[in-house]
């Protein structure tokens, strides 16, 4: 009678076991996307200690927030090696950039458009200089990001390139290629619009010391660069900047960063 009871209850346990497998399945884990994210303030912000910084991080974080089927992590990468860091399969997605800065059309998707920006020039003001000074770059030197691409010189990013035939002067930060011009280093620098904006709010003293021109190197479309045939596809990321772009923090962003959508 005894060896009947615990039987019964075994069987009864074992059931029971076997109910609750299968009403509640292994959650899955999500799948890890590697977003590559080269040095571009205010937009993405590489620090010294390796702390990543800007726009990028609050857009990541966002996306991880409001879905749970990836979960998309900072790789760092530089402008000047991340085509090759992408075709080592070093990450898949990349956000703030755009198809004409170095990408194969054949491999890579781009997103819709999310954000827009410009990268303009500046000078250091000088008695009796003004936008007339912006007409010629011949005999002046240029100042610019270290592997960026730049418009007046047919977006061709190649630093020997550059120096022999624009006299460029490099740097790794634009805030580098301001103090550059403010300290007599170079004699017009392109910097981005909205790293200008917030550099102006940090160091208001300098503003008086900036001739900005109203002459534009480009005008550009920010969008995310995807792997082809990966997931995410290039749709879902459309539809999570998409909402990314209705949120409170995005327009609370706008403000901060005096940045265009």
């Amino acid at each position: 009678m005894k060896i009947r009871i615990v039987a019964t209850f075994c069987l009864f346990f074992s059931l029971n076991q076997n109910c609750v497998s299968a009403s509640t399945p292994l959650e899955k884990k999500p799948l890890i996307v590697k977003v590559g994210v080269v040095h571009f303030p205010p937009y993405i912000e590489l620090e010294d200690n390796g702390k990543i910084g800007g726009i990028v991080m609050e857009l990541l974080d966002y996306m991880n927030s409001i879905q749970s089927s990836y979960k998309f992590k900072p790789v760092h990468t530089s402008s000047m090696r991340k085509i090759r860091d992408f075709n080592n399969h070093s990450f898949d997605v990349g956000f703030f950039d755009n198809l004409k800065w170095g990408w194969d059309k054949t491999a890579v998707d781009a997103s819709q458009v999310y954000m827009r920006g410009k990268e303009i020039y500046i000078a250091k003001k000088k008695q009796g200089r003004n936008e007339h000074y912006f007409d010629d770059f011949t005999g002046k030197s240029m100042v610019g990001m270290l592997g960026y691409h730049y418009s007046f010189a047919n977006f061709n990013s190649d630093a020997a390139y550059l120096r022999k035939n624009y006299n460029m002067q490099t740097s790794t930060s634009n805030e580098g290629s301001i103090k550059m011009i403010l300290h007599g280093r170079g004699d017009i620098a392109i910097v981005s619009d909205a790293f200008l904006h917030r550099y102006f709010t940090m160091h208001p003293e300098t503003r008086a010391k900036i001739l900005i021109s109203n002459k534009v190197d480009q005008h550009y479309l920010l969008s995310a660069i995807v792997r082809k045939n990966i997931r995410p596809s290039v749709q879902e990321i459309n539809d999570l900047l998409a909402k990314f772009k209705q949120s409170e923090q995005f327009k609370s962003m706008q403000k901060r960063y005096g940045i265009t959508p």
